[in-house]
């Protein structure tokens, strides 16, 4: 919790049996903060659970309530009244008895408080901040061939990754700041919070946004780092020359070029080339037909073997957008526009590409 001072008070409730659901959550995350916690909120349950016994044994028998009710009733006269009056005094008594005894508890849990945090700083070793810090557990959510996945953030922020990308995340955010690390390629809804940016790291190039939604590609093989705004602004900079950077606005397109870091900004015209895969669309736009097996590859967990015939085919442009189909359906496509064939072999995860 970051108020410590309210947590006795959340013990208290623990206790009495008031606590909300609010205050429940609060009291678990504090329990699970530190092993101190848990020994402290220990003790706390101890010495309550003696004051209890304390309160219906100890405390009693010094009243000695019945004896002295006893006592005193013989010497109680007929006259009504004062019969009543004589229980009216009775009952202060019980209910001082129940005040001094919820005092015991509170005074309890004040001595815990004071003596533990006193043998906390006699007895804890001393730990300089460097030390004392706990570094985030990363956690990866990984996506094959012809997989995808939908991933809500801590923050509230939601991610859609594409096939064979690879998504690195804290199990929980710092205080100033929300850092992911991608490998592939995700499209990010991002909920704002000015006072935390959200950081993608990819490859050598960092994407920094507030509050936006966009794409972000970067794969081994290929040697761009793109990123494609759908709505507000990200920047985009290169780690390697923390001054080369680019301002990226909706409809724009920013890249880095990973082989001599060169930053390049366009507009762009057809969103469903960037942003159709999230719809099961294959779209390709005046691409090599390299690029186009190699996506077909991701897309379906198949592995295409191309014949040395074809090989002078390989940059020829391929243009097409494709509802999601069967692989021999696409390939059907390639076939009468780029005037090649191919076969499906035996085991049906190869496809040979030949004239």
């Amino acid at each position: 919790m970051s108020n410590t001072d309210n947590i006795w008070a959340l013990i208290a409730r623990h206790h009495d049996h008031s606590l909300s659901e609010t205050d429940a959550r609060k009291l678990e995350e504090w329990l699970e903060a530190s092993n101190e916690n848990r020994r402290i909120f220990h003790s706390v349950d101890r010495i309550w659970k003696a004051s209890e016994e304390k309160q219906g044994e100890s405390i009693i028998g010094e009243l000695n309530l019945e004896k002295d009710w006893n006592c005193v009733s013989g010497k109680i006269n007929r006259n009504p009244e004062e019969k009543r009056a004589r229980i009216r005094h009775f009952r202060k008594i019980r209910k001082r008895q129940q005040f001094f005894s919820n005092l015991l508890k509170v005074a309890a849990l004040v001595l815990v408080a004071f003596t533990s945090g006193i043998l906390t700083l006699k007895y804890a070793p001393q730990q300089s901040d460097e030390n004392s810090y706990q570094a985030p557990v990363f956690n990866e959510i990984v996506t094959y061939d012809a997989e995808r996945a939908g991933i809500e953030l801590g923050d509230g922020s939601r991610v859609t990754l594409n096939a064979a990308s690879k998504l690195t995340i804290p199990d929980r955010f710092s205080s100033d700041t929300r850092e992911v690390t991608l490998q592939g390629q995700a499209f990010f809804d991002i909920k704002r919070d000015k006072n935390r940016p959200f950081h993608i790291k990819a490859g050598n190039a960092v994407v920094e946004v507030v509050g936006t939604s966009f794409d972000v590609r970067y794969y081994e093989n290929e040697n761009l780092i793109q990123v494609v705004v759908k709505t507000g602004t990200v920047e985009l900079r290169n780690n390697n020359d923390k001054e080369n950077r680019l301002i990226v606005n909706e409809g724009y397109k920013g890249t880095i070029n990973t082989e001599n870091g060169r930053l390049t900004l366009e507009m762009y015209q057809d969103p469903d080339s960037y942003f159709g895969w999230m719809d099961g669309r294959i779209v390709f736009r005046n691409a090599d037909l390299e690029d186009v097996f190699k996506e077909l590859e991701r897309w379906y967990d198949v592995d295409i073997t191309i014949n040395n015939e074809v090989q002078g085919q390989l940059k020829d442009k391929f243009t097409a957008n494709l509802k999601t189909r069967s692989v021999t359906e696409v390939m059907d496509v390639i076939r009468e526009s780029m005037n090649i064939n191919y076969e499906v072999l035996e085991d049906g995860d190869r496809i040979l590409v030949k004239r």
